[in-house]
């Protein structure tokens, strides 16, 4: 892809337009850099995120808010779209027939010589694509987390060689604008309501989601989970594989205590041990379950893949042990951002849980939360989104309300009997309240160590 003195626009400034903008300039394009915030706006999110000292070089000149471009700037070559900018932006409706506008992970797949494998889904993107990076490193090759999960592509790409391997987190914001985009395997771990703010209605989320299907080429592999009918019908010329329950076609599933896997056409033969996990919540376990058919896809030498499954850490912001008073724990599940991440996550508590939830909404319905409460004993509420969860969950569970974090925990810490858990898990954003969602997490941890609570 030449770029010399092409007149490209970035349109989104945060760490994807960033990276984007920076691939641009090494190949001496011209780089205009469009955000819809204002200056100071803009520059406060760089601080947030660390870009202050690099976002200034990523571009020749930068536009704020409604600024039009000069002249000079007016007829683009090439347009690259962050993924919050969605494909409706009045910007884009004006651009000139023909004008290619394609996404940063796009951008920077061009420019990528490593194997790609690629992960989607409403939950668990995160974590698997880290948890996969892992194994991939214990195999004694480099592999490399990026995309959705916080690096994005284009900062990478051209460090990869062939036999390095890109693991890239996915979002249905980022598939809305690839063309060339080829990974090897594909993993689409589950789908659920998300993102309703953005998308008219389901059917157009989940169908952002399946074109990661139809981007697998014929010797690639693709990944579900038997909990996921409407992905196990999507098209795709790959191969399939399932993970998850046994008796409805997994080839990597557990049985007898162990983990087992097979890729097609082979016969399943135990892994590990289940109880050798690192990382054996609910949630984490399917996590494993969908890293290790992608390995398999991936031809990941099976006891390396063991020995990574061991020694995987996890991530913060995930079910996160943060702090514990006498037996009461308090866990960061933060990055539960939506109603499927909740419910995943409380379906494996056995012992007794205080539930904080809220924070501002993505359109969704909270109702399925009474189906999962079986381990709750109180929740507390917070945030914008607090009384519409109310509402959902009246008479199901006794319910609260907290001004903010440290009223939040500090309520939930009496309320917790010994031996329960203090969990936060928001099932909604945190920008009501938070720069993001890791801020939110670490008001919590700060919150639990004032109650008396001592460090894990």
């Amino acid at each position: 892809m030449r770029l010399e003195g092409k007149r490209c626009w970035v349109m989104g400034l945060a760490r994807s337009g960033c990276a984007a903008g920076a691939l641009l300039r090494r190949h001496r394009a011209h780089v205009l850099g469009l955000d819809d915030a204002d200056e100071a706006s803009l520059h406060a999110r760089w601080e947030r995120e660390g870009l202050t000292a690099a976002a200034a070089a990523c571009f020749d000149e930068i536009r704020h808010g409604g600024d039009l471009p000069e002249p000079a700037w007016s007829a683009p070559d090439l347009v690259i779209i962050s993924p919050g900018v969605p494909g409706t932006h009045p910007r884009l409706a004006a651009l000139a027939a023909g004008t290619p506008v394609i996404g940063e992970l796009e951008l920077g797949a061009r420019f990528c010589r490593a194997t790609m494998a690629a992960i989607t889904g409403t939950n668990g993107k995160s974590t698997t694509t880290e948890l996969l990076a892992h194994l991939v490193r214990a195999t004694g090759r480099r592999g490399e987390a990026l995309g959705n999960v916080g690096r994005p592509l284009c900062l990478a790409a051209e460090e990869l060689g062939p036999a390095d391997i890109a693991v890239v987190e996915v979002s249905s914001f980022q598939l809305e604008s690839v063309e060339t985009f080829r990974p090897r395997v594909g993993a689409v771990l589950n789908l659920a309501p998300d993102h309703l703010d953005r998308y008219p209605d389901l059917a157009s989320y989940y169908a952002a989601k399946q074109r990661l299907a139809g981007l697998l080429p014929p010797d690639g592999l693709f990944v579900t989970w038997t909990g996921c009918p409407e992905a196990q019908a999507w098209p795709t010329e790959a191969g399939r594989l399932w993970f998850g329950q046994e008796g409805e076609g997994a080839g990597v599933f557990f049985r007898d205590g162990a983990l087992w896997a097979g890729g097609p056409g082979q016969a399943p033969a135990p892994l590990l041990p289940e109880a050798e996990l690192a990382q054996r919540s609910p949630t984490n376990r399917l996590n494993a379950l969908a890293a290790v058919a992608m390995g398999l896809g991936l031809s990941l030498e099976p006891g390396a893949m063991a020995a990574g499954l061991r020694s995987f850490a996890g991530l913060a912001d995930r079910h996160e042990l943060v702090a514990v008073r006498g037996g009461v724990r308090f866990v960061n599940d933060t990055k539960a951002t939506n109603v499927h991440a909740v419910c995943a996550g409380l379906a494996g508590h056995h012992g007794q849980v205080v539930l904080i939830a809220g924070g501002s909404g993505k359109g969704e319905d909270y109702t399925p939360l009474r189906g999962v409460l079986g381990a709750v004993r109180h929740v507390v509420l917070i945030g914008a989104e607090g009384p519409a969860i109310g509402r959902a969950l009246a008479g199901a569970v006794p319910l609260s309300t907290a001004a903010d974090m440290d009223r939040a925990v500090a309520l939930a810490a009496d309320l917790a009997e010994p031996d329960a858990t203090v969990l936060l898990s928001p099932a909604c954003a945190s920008f009501d309240m938070f720069a993001n969602y890791r801020a939110r997490g670490a008001a919590f941890a700060a919150a639990a160590l004032k109650t008396g609570a001592s460090p894990p």
